[in-house]
C-alpha cells in the first residue's frame, strides 16, 4: 500500500509541477504536443518492450480483451441512455469520453513497477480492445448521430495499424508467441527510454490540465461520472469475484478500471463537431478522480489477496 501512495503521491506533485509550469509561463500548452509526440513514438513503446519482454502467452490473456469489449460495450450503452435527449454536442462529447480509458499517458505510467508481467500484459490486451471502441464503434456512432454515415473499417484499421503503442503490443505478442526474445541492447534501450514515460506523460498531463469549469457544465459532469463508476465498479467486482483469471491480472484489471477518461477524447469530440469544452473539463477532472479510484481499486484488491491467501 505505501508503494501505491507514495507513486499517486509522486505522480500529483509532476501533474502540479507541469500546471504550475505552464502558469509561470515556463510551458505553454503548445510544449505538451511535442512532449505527447516523444511519448507516443518513444517511451511509450519502450515500456511496451520493457513490460512485456518476459512474456509468456497463458489461454487467460483472452479474457482481458474480452473483458475490456464488456466493459466499453456496457459504457456506451450506459452513455446511450444518459444522453439520448440531450444537444448533439452534448452526445458527441459524451461519446468519446464514457468508454475511453487512459491506458497508455496514465495507466500504464502509474502501474509500472506495482504490477506483474502478466498484469502488465492485461494492460494492454485491455488497451486493444478500447482502441477499437474508441477508433471504430465510437466513430461511427458518432457518424450516425450526425446522419453522415456509419462505421468505418477503413478508419479502425488504419487507427490500429498506425499506432506505435498498439503495433508495439501486437510485434511483442508475435515474439513471444514464436518464443523468442529481443536482444539485450535492445532491452537496455528500451529500458532506459521506458524510464522516463511516467515523468513525460505526468508532466504533459499537467500542462494540459485546466481548472476552469463552466458553471454549467457542473451537474452534467456529476451525472457522468456517476454513471461511469455506477458501471466500471459493479464490473470491477464481477471481475474479481468471477472471473477465472490469476490474481496479478484480476488486480491489473481492476485498477485500469477506474482509470481516467482517455487525453485524446476531446480532441476526437471536436473533430466531431461535438462540445469540446465539455469533454475538456471532463477530462481534467476525471484525471483527479482516476488517481483516488486507481489507488482505492489498487488497495482493496490487494487487501483482499491478502485476506483470500
Amino acid at each position: 500500500m505505501g508503494n501505491v501512495l507514495t507513486q499517486a503521491a509522486v505522480y500529483l506533485t509532476l501533474l502540479a509541477l507541469g500546471y504550475g509550469f505552464k502558469r509561470a509561463g515556463i510551458f505553454r500548452t503548445s510544449d505538451a504536443g511535442f512532449l505527447k509526440s516523444v511519448i507516443l513514438y518513444v517511451t511509450m513503446p519502450a515500456v511496451a518492450v520493457n513490460g512485456l519482454k518476459d512474456l509468456v502467452l497463458r489461454p487467460s490473456f483472452a479474457w482481458c480483451f474480452a473483458i475490456g469489449c464488456l466493459t466499453c460495450a456496457a459504457l456506451t450503452a450506459a452513455g446511450a441512455a444518459l444522453t439520448g435527449k440531450a444537444p448533439l454536442g452534448s452526445r458527441l462529447a459524451y461519446l468519446f469520453s464514457i468508454n475511453s480509458f487512459n491506458v497508455g499517458n496514465f495507466a500504464i505510467p502509474f502501474l509500472t513497477g506495482l504490477i506483474s508481467t502478466d498484469g502488465f500484459a492485461a494492460l494492454c490486451l485491455f488497451d486493444i480492445a478500447c482502441t477499437i471502441f474508441l477508433y471504430g464503434v465510437d466513430f461511427g456512432l458518432a457518424e450516425g448521430c450526425k446522419g453522415s454515415g456509419g462505421f468505418s473499417p477503413r478508419l479502425l484499421a488504419r487507427k490500429i495499424f498506425t499506432s506505435p503503442i498498439t503495433m508495439t503490443y501486437f510485434a511483442m505478442l508475435a515474439l513471444a508467441a514464436a518464443g523468442l526474445r529481443l536482444p539485450a541492447p535492445v532491452l537496455k534501450l528500451a529500458e532506459v527510454a521506458g524510464n522516463a514515460n511516467g515523468f513525460l506523460a505526468m508532466l504533459s498531463i499537467g500542462i494540459l490540465f485546466e481548472c476552469r469549469f463552466r458553471r454549467e457544465d457542473l451537474a452534467a459532469t456529476v451525472k457522468f461520472f456517476l454513471m461511469r463508476y455506477g458501471v466500471t465498479i459493479p464490473l470491477a467486482a464481477a471481475v474479481w469475484l468471477a472471473a477465472p483469471l490469476p490474481g496479478d491480472i484480476r488486480q491489473a484489471v481492476c485498477v485500469l478500471m477506474m482509470a481516467p477518461v482517455a487525453s485524446v477524447a476531446p480532441l476526437l469530440t471536436s473533430n466531431a463537431g461535438g462540445d469540446a469544452a465539455k469533454a475538456a473539463q471532463i477530462n481534467s477532472v476525471g484525471i483527479l478522480l482516476g488517481i483516488v479510484m486507481m489507488v482505492a481499486a489498487y488497495a482493496l484488491t490487494g487487501a483482499l489477496a491478502g485476506t483470500a491467501a
